[in-house]
């Protein structure tokens, strides 16, 4: 992997020895899969990335090509700063090619997004107004201990897989007799970028072990930083902060 990496750099930087060292490259970088309808266009990053020009080596050539991002620098739609030999997302401009909409830096994208949320105590049937706002079981330490917040989120990992996140067990979450109630997360297995969206999906097995997709959500991009991540879903903004950056931040201290 590292004489690949080394060789990417080389191709991006040296146009005489670009087809022979992407050659060796692309066997080495994992491109997530299109789906039908999709405009995206992955490539690699090459030296000379900026606001402005977009330098990339795309995946199905040995070529390096250019892509103009100003505007989408303007919008903040640029996601992610660009370094040598990253894979990188661009949905072009559907009236001219050579210029990008929108670019997302996929090895920004991928990791351990996370959040934290707090459980609320579960109502007992019948219970007034009056005895909510007072419940007397607000007041015992072992449930305020059980309504600190936990932690909830994704991993996006490679070949478009995804993992779900919490600190707690599913069983515990979904525990009908637990005296809280967590909020319910969707335990998302897969991810794909889609003409900028990103499409999270819950997919199950059947008989055979075939998967298949249960359900959908589709999110925007708004915001895309090594340490933080904001997606638009239809009815709300969910705000995560990397587990990698505070994991690094709490071995440093």
């Amino acid at each position: 992997m590292i004489i690949g990496a080394v060789l990417l750099t080389c191709a991006c930087g040296s146009k005489h020895d670009e087809r022979a060292a992407a050659g060796v490259a692309d066997s080495l970088v994992i491109v997530p899969n299109t789906l039908p309808g999709d405009s995206t266009i992955y490539g690699i990053a090459c030296d000379g990335c900026n606001d402005t020009i977009l330098i990339y080596l795309p995946t199905i050539s040995a070529d390096p090509d250019t892509m103009n991002i100003l505007a989408a620098s303007k919008r903040q739609q640029v996601f992610g700063r660009m370094s040598i030999g990253d894979v990188i997302a661009i949905i072009p401009n559907a009236a001219n090619p050579k210029v990008g909409d929108m670019v997302v830096n996929m090895e920004t994208l991928k990791g351990k997004w996370c959040f934290l949320a707090a459980p609320t105590l579960r109502e007992r049937a019948g219970m007034s107004s009056s005895e909510r706002a007072n419940h007397s079981l607000k007041r015992d330490s072992v449930l305020r201990s059980m309504l600190q917040p936990r932690e909830f989120g994704i991993e996006l990992k490679g070949e478009n897989t995804a993992r779900p996140i919490s600190s707690i067990s599913y069983s515990i979450a979904t525990d009908e007799n637990s005296p809280v109630v967590y909020p319910k997360i969707k335990r998302y297995r897969r991810w794909h970028l889609y003409n900028g969206k990103l499409i999270l999906s819950e997919t199950s097995r059947d008989s055979l072990g075939n998967v298949f997709i249960t359900s959908s959500d589709t999110a925007a991009l708004l915001l895309l930083r090594p340490d933080t991540m904001a997606l638009k879903f239809k009815d709300r903004v969910q705000g995560y902060y990397s587990q990698h950056s505070i994991s690094s931040s709490s071995s440093g201290n």
